[in-house]
């Protein structure tokens, strides 16, 4: 083959090449954002109106099984665990835009999962009150624990607080935190999957509801958070 053959073969390896890399990273992006990105929905009723988003905080990361007792300790950590490993995922349910004759909301959650058999979650509520041991500070915003540590039951509804009070109030605050609980033995062949969160808010007894879903991959390690020395 001449200099000029293998000029162009040369070439039209390196062009097959950089479509593959194209390929891989969109694909990749894709994935990304499908399974840990956030998302903001709204809805709207005969009663009322109401929208909702849903921020990922702190995301994105293996988590390795948690004591439940160990959450707050995370949260304030963004997290992770004094060796930077991931710990729990955070996320931000901002309800807004509904009508002002609206005094409280409630939620729940309806957790579908796979090969997760030990997730457990945790509801906190921006607040002015600062209650020692029971709340945290997240993006420069207090919030204080309005829902206790709960143990998932796959496909059930499951309660995300009863009675927010909006009064007043043109938003309403939540942080929303999933962690797996720590058995104190290998969980690797049943907490490592993914699952799928569904929220819902609603609006008084007979007002509007809006739902918004939470997507997340978890991968975790042998070894449990470990506690501050």
């Amino acid at each position: 083959m001449d200099k000029m053959g293998k000029a162009k073969s040369w070439y039209v390896v390196l062009i097959i090449f950089i479509l593959i890399i194209c390929v891989i990273g969109s694909t990749y992006a894709y994935l990304t954002s499908t399974a840990r990105g956030g998302n903001d929905v709204g809805t709207s009723s005969t009663n009322y109106s109401v929208s909702m988003r849903i921020t990922p905080i702190y995301y994105g990361f293996s988590m390795i099984p948690m004591d439940d007792t160990d959450v707050l300790k995370a949260i304030n950590n963004e997290c992770k665990d004094k060796y930077n490993r991931g710990a729990c995922n955070l996320y931000n349910v901002n309800v807004y835009d509904y009508d002002s004759s609206v005094s409280a909301i409630s939620g729940k959650i309806n957790v579908s999962v796979n090969n997760i058999s030990n997730l457990s979650y945790m509801v906190f509520e921006e607040t002015t009150d600062n209650i020692d041991g029971e709340c945290v500070v997240v993006d420069e915003k207090n919030y204080c624990i309005s829902k206790a540590v709960t143990h998932v039951v796959p496909d059930t509804d499951m309660s995300i607080g009863d009675n927010y009070n909006v009064v007043g109030l043109q938003s309403k605050n939540l942080l929303l935190a999933f962690w797996l609980t720590n058995l104190d033995t290998s969980q690797n062949s049943f907490d490592i999957g993914d699952f799928n969160a569904n929220v819902t808010i609603l609006l008084g007894k007979d007002g509007g509801q809006i739902s918004g879903n939470i997507n997340s991959s978890l991968n975790n390690s042998e070894n449990k958070l470990q506690s501050e020395e």
